[in-house]
């Protein structure tokens, strides 16, 4: 299937949960962003996630990885951690955070703000 059109299924809700994290190993921005999205509206959270998010965060560079402006998927997938609000998954955003540079943290912190008001809309 192409990126786009898994990208829209997995925003439309088409996908199962284990089909959504399994679109965490496709090398590509929108279907990666989707699929997080998908994980942090239906709060799933578990080890592998956890994992596939840490892998995620190292795809910083706005070169390739740009979602919008300055963000990357790199930022968003550090700000779903915390958005998911676990006690693992926030345990892992603090070491995220704390391994990034004042930039970048002012980065997903913005990002984890607007997840955080969007979910409360």
């Amino acid at each position: 299937m192409k990126p786009l059109v898994l990208s829209k299924e997995i925003r439309e809700g088409k996908l199962n949960d284990q089909e959504i994290v399994n679109c965490l190993d496709i090398q590509h921005n929108q279907v990666l962003v989707s699929a997080i999205s998908q994980i942090i509206s239906r709060k799933l959270c578990n080890e592998e996630i956890i994992s596939k998010l840490t892998c995620i965060s190292k795809f910083r560079d706005p070169n390739v990885n740009k979602l919008f402006g300055i963000d990357t998927i790199g930022h968003y997938s550090i700000a779903a951690l915390f958005a998911l609000d676990t006690l693992e998954s926030t345990r892992k955003y603090e070491e995220l955070m704390a391994d990034l540079d004042d930039w970048d943290k002012e980065i997903v912190k913005r990002i984890a703000e607007g997840i955080k008001r969007s979910s409360t809309l």
